[in-house]
Parts: C-alpha cells; sequence; structure tokens
C-alpha cells in the first residue's frame, strides 16, 4: 500500500513542501486554508508544525517512483521510452484511478504508468507543469526511438 503524501508550495516562499494535506482554520483564521502537515521537525524548538500551501499547486504523490527513485507526483513532467517510440507528458489521473502520460496515447489509449512489483517504473521525472512549464511546450508528445541516440537518454 502506498503512501498518502501531497506536495505544494508554500505560500511565504514559494518552496515546495511534502506532507498530508488538510483544509482547515489555524492560528486566528476565520476561514480555512491549505495546509500540509509536516511530519518532522520544522524549527529549532522541535515543532513539528502545519505550513500554509498554494491549492493551485497541490499534488498528490502517486506511489511511484521513476527509473532513478525519484518519486512521482500528480503534475511532474515524465519522459518515457516504450515499444520504439518516446513520449512526453504531465502526469494526470484518470477517474478509474489510472495514473497517464497526458497526452501521450499508445494503442490508440492514454500512455499508463505501469510500476513493477517495486512500485518502480521506467520513467525519468524531468520537471512538473508549475516550474518548468516549457518542457511541454518544446517537445512533441510522441516521438520515434529513431530520432533520438542512447547517448542522450542516458541509456
Amino acid at each position: 500500500m502506498s503512501e498518502i503524501l501531497f506536495r505544494a508550495k508554500r505560500i511565504d516562499n514559494g518552496e515546495w513542501v511534502e506532507g498530508y494535506y488538510l483544509k482547515t482554520t489555524l492560528g486566528k483564521d476565520i476561514e480555512p486554508s491549505d495546509v500540509i502537515f509536516v511530519p518532522f521537525k520544522i524549527n529549532r524548538s522541535g515543532q513539528w508544525g502545519w505550513i500554509k500551501v498554494l491549492p493551485e499547486t497541490l499534488c498528490q504523490y502517486t506511489g511511484m517512483v521513476d527509473k532513478n527513485g525519484n518519486r512521482i507526483w500528480e503534475n511532474d513532467i515524465v519522459s518515457a521510452l516504450s515499444e520504439g517510440k518516446y513520449a512526453t507528458g504531465m502526469v494526470k489521473q484518470r477517474i478509474d484511478g489510472l495514473y497517464i502520460i497526458y497526452p501521450a496515447y499508445q494503442h490508440n489509449e492514454f500512455w499508463g504508468l505501469c510500476p513493477d512489483k517495486n512500485r518502480k517504473t521506467n520513467v525519468e521525472v524531468i520537471g512538473n507543469v508549475f516550474d518548468d512549464k516549457y518542457l511541454l511546450a518544446e517537445t512533441d508528445c510522441c516521438r520515434e526511438q529513431e530520432q533520438e541516440t542512447e547517448d542522450s537518454h542516458g541509456e
């Protein structure tokens, strides 16, 4: 079973933070805020803490890791090779729960992220849609393998 973790950008400094998501009131807040509970010490006094986050940057952990061992989150931009084609796209979850590379297609269906028994995939996280939007604009979602050299992908 995979952990149900989230990440989002902090309101105060824009840095990514990972933990458990909740919408709640903090301190003297009147309206609930989007927050992430960080289950490790966030300051010198050893407190665990709630950190207010930008809700539009909220991403859920897929429970999978890429070929380099990096966690794969919703809205990550990934690159993959399968059946002689490369695909680059963002990670999205379909209504049935399957995580896909969007807008990539394989066999006239969305290109699914299929982990092995260790929850590892053959994709590589190359960025995310919040920090690296240009990666999606610069790439074809699917292209033939012969257009790339093996050295350019470190294989």
